[in-house]
């Protein structure tokens, strides 16, 4: 199967990189790191705003044998987007609407948007149905935006990643999930099409469903040099759950999703088209109480059973620890602290409700209570000022440990928190509940366990206070991820491997499934300039 490449529209005047020569790495600090707080450098910072110019800056790149790391929202925490070195290139003024349509056959409206957008525009665009559109809209567009108007409060993006501040382009490259993704699924679900820029210049635009192939085959995309770029789709296996670590496979595999989750390292996506969702009822979110973890699973586990129903839909399924509670009394004193009966774990339910929101309510009661949960303690809220409350205690605990961490980081810089991002399949769930329960305990460290338990996903953080439990936590770290594979499960879920993590790409995948992955980075970026330091060791 052949993919023709096109030049780049427009042409562009050699003072473009003559003035990006200016933006030295140093004068811009907070784009030599994420929020993973790793360091790191650049001899340049470009910011282009067309897609010549994105093809521009590699073209020269590679004639000058310069590295190129693409930087989005930076919200990543495994050091994807920290440059080491060479040029750093950001999309963020790549950050307009080029088209709004609606597809017949799938009945969705679709958006095509520059990578540089943030969630929170997005959704606020959606919200009210004005967006921010790069040219002037054609009769057909307007009346389409009439229409949508009209029902657009039914309408969402679901991927919601904590970080509002994510643009679109990085979640994409990085298959961003969030709360929502255990009724919606992930990034990759959404996005329809792609157009990427590749390491030599060239411009491919993706839709699903255009190219796909099986294991062995090779897609065959030449290049507007007339260079032939094979391919190869990947044979190895990769766990059929919540999954961001390496590039993606799948018996049948769609060329988009190759670029979907490759954290940067085979090209610069210049324009998505994602699909919004159509939705029903209202939302309303219950917090729900148990004495420990293993009750809590239970409850899970029964929920995915009556997920769906008359009577309301459970988009999100999210957990907290009792020391979490703990660790926040100080942030939700004035509102919660009386209210969250000591030693209790939390499940947050987000629901949309069918019918009443009493029944509904009602009903959920008597699952939560019949799975030995505090029905008398537990919370529902519904209305976007009570739900954000709620919100507000999941959010707030990430933001509250790594202010512990940048305390200890004080006296011991070397030192940062150990946050697992492992899933397993459904039936592992409580009995890696129970793994990782039993060998914190005995640990003696620090820990706090929240996250999206809907998908079997606990985010396990690791406080070390000295060096000396940094590296214990890391070994215990390293055991979570060997007995998370052999359940089948995946060591990132949603995070990725970027810089930080790719000690466990080794531990997910064995030596022929890497070599197969470098053989697709160099089939897509044969000088290797893309993202160097992402994903692989060598």
């Amino acid at each position: 199967m052949k993919i023709l490449t096109r030049k780049p529209i427009g042409t562009l005047k050699s003072r473009f990189l003559e003035s990006a020569m200016n933006f030295r790495g140093e004068s811009f600090p907070s784009y030599l790191s994420d929020e993973s707080k790793l360091k790191g450098s650049a001899e340049l910072v470009v910011f282009p705003e067309s897609e010549s110019e994105v093809a521009l800056i590699l073209n020269e790149a590679a004639k000058m044998g310069k590295k190129v790391t693409i930087s989005a929202g930076r919200t990543g925490v495994v050091g994807g987007a920290v440059p080491l070195g060479g040029w750093a290139l950001s999309v963020e003024r790549l950050n307009q609407v080029h088209g709004f349509t609606f597809d017949d056959k799938t009945r969705e409206y679709r958006i095509k948007v520059g990578p540089g957008i943030t969630l929170e525009k997005l959704q606020k665009a959606v919200r009210s149905a004005f967006f921010p559109f790069a040219c002037a809209l054609d009769a057909d567009t307007i009346r389409l935006l009439d229409d949508f108007k009209r029902e657009s409060t039914k309408w969402i993006f679901p991927p919601d990643p904590t970080e509002t501040t994510a643009q679109l382009g990085g979640m994409a490259a990085s298959n961003a999930s969030g709360a929502r993704t255990f009724f919606f699924g992930p990034m990759r679900n959404h996005v329809r099409g792609l157009t990427i820029v590749l390491a030599g210049g060239e411009v491919i635009d993706i839709s699903r469903d255009q190219h796909r192939l099986i294991r062995g085959k090779s897609f065959e995309i030449t290049t507007t040099c007339d260079k032939l770029l094979s391919v190869p789709v990947p044979n190895y296996i990769i766990p059929k759950i919540k999954h961001a670590c390496g590039y993606y496979s799948a018996d049948e595999l769609d060329l988009i999703d190759l670029f979907i989750g490759s954290e940067g390292t085979l090209g610069v996506i210049t324009q998505i088209e994602i699909a919004l969702r159509k939705i029903e009822g209202g939302e309303a979110e219950i917090l729900a109480f148990f004495p420990d973890i293993y009750r809590a699973c239970d409850l899970v586990q029964a929920l995915r059973k009556s997920a769906t129903n008359a009577f309301f839909v459970v988009e999100a399924l999210e957990f907290m620890c009792s020391s979490s509670f703990e660790l926040l009394d100080a942030t939700i004193k004035e509102e919660f602290s009386n209210q969250i009966p000591n030693g209790a774990v939390g499940v947050f339910i987000g629901i949309r409700v069918l019918r009443d929101f009493y029944e509904a309510f009602s009903r959920l009661a008597k699952i939560i209570a019949e799975y030995g949960g505090m029905t008398k303690d537990s919370l529902a809220a519904y209305g976007p000022v009570d739900i954000s409350r709620l919100k507000h205690i999941r959010h707030a605990l990430p933001e509250t440990i790594n202010a512990i961490v940048a305390k200890i980081k004080e006296n011991h810089p070397q030192l940062t928190k150990l946050g697992t991002d492992m899933s397993i399949p459904d039936h592992h769930l409580k009995p890696m509940a129970e793994i990782y329960m039993r060998r914190l305990s005995e640990s003696g460290l620090r820990f706090f366990i929240f996250g999206h338990i809907g998908n079997n996903h606990f985010h396990i953080n690791i406080i070390p206070r000295n060096p000396a439990e940094f590296e214990q936590g890391k070994d215990l770290y390293r055991n979570f991820a060997q007995e998370a594979v052999k359940m089948g499960g995946s060591v990132s879920a949603e995070h990725g491997i970027g810089k930080i993590k790719k000690y466990l790409l080794e531990t997910q995948f064995d030596v022929g499934a890497l070599d197969e992955m470098r053989q697709i980075k160099s089939a897509l970026d044969p000088a290797n300039i893309l993202g160097i330091g992402n994903l692989f060791t060598k």
